[in-house]
Parts: C-alpha cells; structure tokens; sequence
C-alpha cells in the first residue's frame, strides 16, 4: 500500500466508486489521479489508475464513434427523480405502469425488468420522474442500480404483501445500508446528534391491498417500519391508495412550486417553478432570469404573505403555493 496519501485522495477515491456512466467515471478518475503525490511509494499506483483511465477513455471513444451509450444512465426529467427498488416480482413495473404512461414488461418470471424504464408521474401541475430498475439481489445488475440510487432524489421501497413483506422489507434497507445509501432522516453523529446532512426520502409502497390476506401482513409491516418511514398501502389492479402514494412523494420531495406574476398580469397558475426547500426569493429570480440577481430590488408575495401582495426583501424564505411578482431597478 502506497505511503503518505492525503485526506483528498480518500474523498476522491469515495467519487470515483459512486460514479456512474462512462462519462463521470472519466471526470472522476481525472481527479483522483491529481490527489496522487508523485514520488517512488506511488508510481505504482499511479500507473494502476492511468491504465484505467485509459480503459475508460477508449470505451468513452468508442461509444461516441458508434452513437452508443450507457444503458444505465438516466437522465433527468421532472420535478425530481424517483426510483422503484424491490426483490423480483414485488411489482414495481405494475407500479409504474398504473400511475405513468410507460409500458413495461409484466410477467410471472422473477426478472423482467433488465435496464432502467422510466415514466412520468402526474400530482397535481407537476411531475415526477419514475424509474423501474432491476430487481435488488441480481449479481449481473446490482453495481449499476446502486449507482443510481446514490444519485436519485427519492427511494421508493416496492414489497408485495401477500409474500412475507416485512422479510422484504429488511433485505432492501440491509442492501442499501451494505451499499451506503442514506435514506430517511438526517444522519446522526457523536452523541447522537443529528449532523445536518439530509439523507435520501424513502417510501415504503406495499403494493397487492386487496388480495386476501394483505390487511394482516400491512398490519405488521406498519407496527415495524411506519414509525420510520411514510408507507401507502396501493393495489396496481384496482387503483386503490395510488392517490395517496403520489401525494407522500411529494410531501417528501422537499419541493416548493412558486409561480411567477408579472406587474399588472394574472399570475401564471399553470406553469409552476420547482425549488428545494429552503429557497429564497433570490433563487427564484435567478431561475426566472439570470439578470434579475443583480437587479432585483424587492419582490410581492402572495400565499405566505401576512397579507397578499406582500413586499418582501431577496432573502424571504419561499413556502409552496407562492405567487411571486418580482420588481428590479
């Protein structure tokens, strides 16, 4: 083992194992590389990961030459991201089926689902992005589904309730712990104090209610996991609970929807701007347009207001709902 690595090195090692796609493997590599000091105890290192690197540029070459790319790579749409996780045959691709327009493979056999099948999800005036992945426990799938669960936004824990779901339930979050993938909560430290390190939302989507059996089961998967995590109870075939599941997704998306009113106009109820929580008034002017961060000079409130119409200073904290009408110099 190499002597007298930095600190940085070991966070850049962290990026490198949590990259997915091509592409971030490359960007990744590169600066793991440039956290190396270059005397004797390292040239064999060094040499190790150069020759990676290049691996990883010619397989970048050739799917650039070819139109290729990675079939593992999602890319974002939506309001936020949100990944279907569960065993095979706990019914995730009837999930997505129900409530997106996509069209999955459905089928009795274990694995039907063998690349990332995404679909969006209507609530309300926005969506969301859901992504059918391979079923946890597939040797051949694994490396590539943990690597966009690290990335996703939000966990959508699949169980079927009619075949031991509290079992399934204790798998999945004993893989994402093996895989380190935070969810729920924040992380906790020293004495138990919460470090303010926000963790991934996880729902847990007991799917099956209205086969026999199913109230028994959801009774004790809730005694176990309903202190923890938020848990919807659905039925893929009779639409039951779907409503529900969609609204915990995003009451649990730390979303706000703002919309945009120009002075003396209606305000553009239909076409709403999507923020984390947290956001201030500057960070909406800036996604309305990059000039306003320099001109902004005040911005009126409707909806959190005291009262509607609201003046309000760049660093007002937003609240879901809110009718913004910005003024700049």
């Amino acid at each position: 083992m190499p002597t007298n690595l930095p600190p940085e090195y070991f966070e850049a090692d962290k990026r490198y194992r949590q990259a997915s796609g091509t592409h971030e493997k490359i960007e990744a590599l590169e600066a793991l590389i440039s956290t190396v000091p270059k005397h004797k105890g390292t040239d064999k290192l060094r040499a190790g990961l150069r020759k990676r690197l290049s691996k990883l540029r010619e397989e970048g070459a050739r799917k650039k030459k070819t139109g290729g790319r990675d079939l593992f790579t999602v890319e974002r749409q939506g309001a936020a991201q949100v990944s279907l996780v569960g065993l095979p045959n706990s019914g995730k691709s009837s999930l997505l089926a129900s409530v997106t327009n996509a069209r999955p493979v459905i089928a009795a056999y274990p694995i039907s689902t063998v690349l990332p099948l995404c679909g969006m999800m209507p609530f309300e005036d926005i969506q969301f992005q859901l992504v059918d992945l391979p079923p946890i426990g597939n040797e051949s799938t694994d490396g590539p589904v943990s690597g966009i669960l690290r990335i996703t936004d939000i966990l959508l824990l699949v169980v079927d309730l009619v075949d031991d779901p509290a079992a399934q339930a204790e798998l999945l979050i004993d893989q994402l712990m093996e895989w380190k993938i935070p969810a729920g909560g924040c992380e906790v430290g020293q004495g138990g104090r919460p470090t303010g390190k926000p963790r991934k939302p996880l729902i847990f989507v007991a799917n099956k209610r209205d086969l026999s059996g199913a109230g028994v089961a959801l009774d004790l998967l809730g005694r176990q996991w309903a202190d923890r995590f938020p848990l919807a109870a659905v039925s893929c075939s009779t639409g039951e609970g779907l409503q529900e599941m969609r609204r915990f997704v995003f009451e649990n998306s730390r979303i706000l929807r703002v919309y945009a009113k120009e002075p003396g106009k209606e305000a553009e109820m239909d076409k709403p701007f999507t923020l984390g929580a947290g956001s201030t008034v500057l960070d909406f002017a800036a996604m309305v347009h990059k000039d306003f961060v320099s001109h902004l000079q005040y911005a009126c409130i409707w909806g959190s207001g005291k009262f509607d119409g609201q003046r309000v200073q760049r660093t007002y904290a937003l609240h879901d709902g809110d009718v913004v009408e910005l003024h700049a110099r």
